[in-house]
């Protein structure tokens, strides 16, 4: 078995690394002066970075591919407040010649404990059509595990397995934790767990999530939300006797849940329970994937990498009572 090597985590600016990773991406590209160079992405269960083949790059790059267990040699070196790895060699390993369990982002969570609460959320519903509905979808073949399974994203937040069952149960949580307080609006509670649940169902179709997490065709080509409304509207219409007004503002729901229409959804939320929802994933999403980057930050380090993603710098430093405690 060949060890590990270091974690991505704990990579710092001038370390010689020889590690296995897992090549995420590989592309061949052209420096200013006409010479080929490479460009890889790899990664393990601690997170990726990219690296730069310099020597040989067309044949380095040629004999590796996206999903291989690769044995990389190389230095780190910062750039733009960002550690990256230039790469002297990169090679192919075989899958039985390593410990997967080391390179494949899992959640650390307690993964059977979230699918309980799932469970719990929906034995809670009261509404017999909503629950019917819910079921039904999991009842699909497939579809409970690769729900479990699946990421809720390819990067910045919830990206590994068990992301999506994650982010899916904490937004059921954050519903119910929120929902009392909001009790004199008569906020229909059944639809918002319903949503909760089948928000983002179309992503166990729109990734790929083997060893590396990455779009499928159906994925680029028509997205998550029109795949978790297209999957819901058929088990709605199935059911006899679904309501249409429920039918219409649960797909709403579903199509309004990124909340701008240049974020991808195809509606802007339009109903007190779809701006709900809408805030709720919001809210997960966005603090699940600011603590990643702040984690993947040097401890000595008070701001991240400039983030196009938020489009602002990161503060790392969280007060505490006990100074001592401060990160």
């Amino acid at each position: 078995m060949i060890p590990k090597g270091k974690f991505v985590s704990e990579i710092q600016d001038g370390d010689r690394v020889k590690a296995v990773f897992l090549l995420a991406d590989r592309r061949l590209l052209t420096a200013r002066n006409g010479k080929p160079y490479g460009r890889v992405v790899v990664s393990d269960k601690t997170g990726d970075i990219t690296g730069l083949i310099w020597d040989d790059a067309p044949e380095q790059i040629s004999a590796v591919s996206p999903g291989d267990v690769v044995g990389v040699r190389a230095t780190a070196e910062s750039y733009d407040r960002k550690v990256q790895l230039r790469i002297e060699k990169i090679t192919r390993l075989a899958d039985k010649e390593v410990d997967l369990s080391a390179l494949i982002p899992t959640s650390p969570r307690d993964l059977p404990a979230l699918e309980a609460l799932l469970d719990e959320a929906i034995d809670g519903m009261k509404d017999p059509f909503l629950k019917a509905l819910v079921n039904r979808v999991f009842a699909r073949p497939g579809v409970r595990e690769s729900f479990v399974k699946a990421p809720a994203a390819k990067g910045i937040h919830h990206n590994y397995i068990g992301g999506l069952l994650e982010h899916t149960v904490t937004v059921i949580r954050a519903a119910d934790a929120l929902l009392p307080v909001f009790a004199h609006l008569e906020l229909n509670r059944d639809m918002i767990i319903a949503g909760a649940i089948l928000h983002d169902l179309g992503k166990i179709y729109e990734y790929t999530y083997g060893k590396v997490i990455d779009m499928t065709p159906v994925g680029r080509l028509l997205g998550h939300i029109y795949l978790s409304a297209h999957m819901v509207d058929e088990e709605a219409c199935a059911i006899e006797g679904f309501p249409e007004e429920l039918r219409l503002q649960i797909l709403h729901m579903i199509l309004g849940h990124h909340g701008q229409l240049e974020f991808g959804s195809p509606k802007l939320p339009m109903t007190r329970e779809a701006v709900f929802l809408h805030m709720m994933d919001d809210l997960d999403a966005k603090l699940t994937g600011i603590t990643s980057l702040i984690q993947a930050t040097p401890e000595d380090e008070p701001f991240t990498a400039f983030s196009s993603v938020y489009n602002r710098f990161l503060y790392t430093r969280t007060y505490r009572d006990d100074p001592g405690e401060e990160k």
